[in-house]
């Protein structure tokens, strides 16, 4: 209920919706880019994040060698001052109040695009046309609708953002591994006394150390030179970097196997006579770099898709597109509970090498699906400002009809006779 909502609020301090042109104190002109804007507030967003995600590490060693109590307690400490903290901001932020879903519109534009033989044209150019109120009018057709063109034309960005969202439990999968695969390449490794799950945070390190180089170093270098790094490029980068460390997990179970006194049963209770455990000779630090590398692959797929989730859903449905991109770490976490039975020796090579190999095919898939998209200029959906209302039955007004004209088609005429006019 928490993370949907709080990116949203986050966007929502941000004024500029378009770009502008700001004078300096200099007097040099600047372009104020909102796509960029975003850019360098979700990337403080997620480092923050992986700042409090770090706080596992002095969390992993209190249970370790003093008791899981002070384990519990640590994140304790740090949540309770929290509701004071929202208390005090409430009055210091700009809080739209709630303005109910746009859900049940959406369902309805997909109803009149089925309804119209959209079946057929799924994906397809044209398959949105007939739920928009001009081409309804156009036709002569008498159909209720609540909505203007631009917001079926929202509705088909927020649905190209959810086709994007589905590549992502791939990347969860290789940056983490599939279910406990990584706890388990960890015991067949050299560990010198560092606990097992500590060695998993390096993922937030990563984050916390190249965040502030991407904003303040990669992302300006390559504005200056007029190179545009667009959100899919960096979602297929974030791919990429992500099927490598499947690519490096695969090859360090691949050796503590080869290496390891107990081959391909080196995780299931390898000891000797005396009950000390047997490992490969293969340090537990070397997890680090496939660790590192999913954490990085982080700041290339999520960031961009925090700024696509809010940018491409209707007005009133941002949570709810911000909750189904979050909704693909649930995905993985399903996929990792159904291969449960396989996660396990002697399989764990390919449960690393299989979705890194998954992983790799569909980077390629992605880039080609959706790179039409890379050179789509950032915009704010406004269709939430010229929602029509009316009790029982209504039919849209475009924005520009509001001079009456003897020419209006039957659809358009209906709504003054009503005394219907858009809000804005």
């Amino acid at each position: 209920m928490f993370k949907p909502n709080v990116s949203p609020l986050l966007l929502d301090q941000m004024p500029d919706t378009v770009p502008k042109v700001k004078t300096l104190k200099s007097g040099e002109k600047v372009i104020v880019d909102p796509e960029s804007t975003t850019e360098r507030v979700m990337l403080w967003f997620y480092l923050l994040i992986n700042i409090g995600g770090f706080v596992q590490v002095a969390t992993t060693y209190a249970e370790k060698y003093v008791g899981f109590w002070l384990g519990f307690l640590l994140p304790l400490i740090l949540y309770l001052p929290l509701p004071l903290l929202l208390w005090y901001l409430s009055k210091r932020l700009v809080l739209h109040p709630p303005a109910g879903s746009d859900l049940p519109n959406v369902f309805r534009v997909l109803g009149i695009c089925f309804s119209q033989g959209g079946w057929k044209r799924i994906g397809r150019h044209g398959f949105w046309e007939p739920a928009k109120p001009s081409v309804i009018a156009a036709s002569g057709k008498i159909i209720p609708v609540r909505w203007n063109d631009q917001f079926v034309e929202d509705v088909r960005r927020a649905f190209q953002a959810t086709g994007i969202f589905c590549f992502f439990p791939i990347q969860y999968l290789n940056d983490n591994g599939i279910g406990s695969a990584a706890s388990f390449l960890s015991t067949m490794l050299v560990t010198n006394g560092v606990p097992n799950d500590v060695i998993n945070n390096f993922n937030s390190l990563s984050i916390i150390v190249c965040a502030p180089i991407l904003n303040y170093g990669l992302y300006p270098f390559l504005r200056k030179r007029n190179i545009h790094f667009g959100p899919i490029a960096r979602i297929t980068t974030g791919l990429a970097m992500s099927s490598m460390s499947g690519i490096g997990y695969t090859v360090l179970n691949y050796y503590a196997y080869k290496l390891g006194p107990c081959k391909e049963f080196g995780s299931d209770n390898c000891v000797d006579k005396d009950g000390i455990s047997l490992v490969a000779p293969i340090s537990i630090w070397y997890m680090a770099i496939p660790f590192a590398i999913g954490g990085i692959s982080e700041l290339f797929v999520n960031v961009p898709a925090y700024g696509i989730a809010y940018s491409r859903a209707p007005k009133n449905m941002r949570g709810l597109v911000s909750a189904l991109n979050l909704f693909n770490t649930a995905v993985a976490y399903a996929i990792g509970l159904a291969c449960s039975s396989v996660i396990r020796d002697p399989y764990l090579t390919w449960d690393f090498g299989g979705p890194a190999i998954v992983g790799c095919v569909l980077t390629v898939v992605f880039w080609f699906t959706f790179k039409h998209m890379n050179s789509e200029e950032y915009t704010l959906s406004q269709n939430g400002d010229y929602h029509l209302t009316l009790e029982g039955t209504a039919n849209v007004v475009e924005e520009n009809s509001q001079n009456k004209s003897v020419n209006q088609p039957p659809a358009i005429a209906a709504n003054e006779e009503f005394g219907m006019t858009p809000k804005q």
